[in-house]
């Protein structure tokens, strides 16, 4: 692959060993608003609270209730709206927490092609499991306490250094063509997180994330 990095074909939905373990999605119809009312709500709870616990709760909230309650809520949700935004943040939070050892493995080989992007995402060179873990509970308390806007670009940073980097591993000599296969389409999934969550990101800083 060429030093200006791959480019991808558009993906399916992301993450299929979260996501087929999620209950089937809601009638988006009827799901509309209160999908965006228990998104605002949630922020804004958090933001105007200075308790640690509250935002630990919210942090560690996946980790207590699982992603099942999240997805009913938010899932159907377009990426470029605040539940569809915080939902993709969410299950790259549970990525990384759960797959520490294979999200570094794919970051360092990410992290050469995108350097601009390694920077803004905040991990430090060389990545381990636990800081690259720290760094998107950071990123995720971010989102709920500080600037949403930097919180949604720095994860969409890790998703895309991560795409990049699970595509060069693709393209090793010594993977077989269903295993290609496989990391390409996981490739494709976590570029199209990154650019969701980066566009969302741009519509936090313009005010028009809703």
């Amino acid at each position: 692959m060429d030093s200006t990095g791959p480019r991808f074909r558009r993906p399916a939905p992301l993450f299929n060993s979260v996501a087929e373990a999620i209950p089937g999605e809601p009638d988006p119809a009827s799901s509309t608003d209160l999908a965006h009312d228990s998104a605002q709500a949630l922020l804004d709870g958090v933001y105007r609270t200075a308790d640690p616990e509250v935002v630990d709760r919210v942090v560690g909230l996946v980790a207590q209730e699982g992603l099942g309650d999240l997805a009913a809520l938010w899932s159907a949700s377009p990426a470029t709206t605040l539940p569809g935004a915080l939902w993709r943040l969410y299950v790259l939070h549970t990525w990384v927490q759960r797959n520490g050892d294979d999200v570094v493995r794919r970051y360092r080989a990410g992290s050469r092609t995108v350097p601009g992007l390694r920077y803004l995402s905040g991990i430090a060179e060389p990545p381990d499991v636990e800081q690259v873990r720290r760094t998107m509970d950071d990123i995720l308390r971010g989102a709920f306490t500080g600037d949403l806007a930097l919180a949604l670009n720095r994860a969409g940073a890790v998703a895309t250094v991560a795409a990049h980097g699970t595509a060069h591993l693709a393209d090793r000599e010594d993977v077989d063509e269903a295993e290609q296969e496989r990391l390409m389409v996981q490739a494709e999934r976590l570029l199209s997180t990154g650019e969701a969550l980066v566009a969302a990101g741009h519509q936090a800083e313009a005010g028009t994330l809703e």
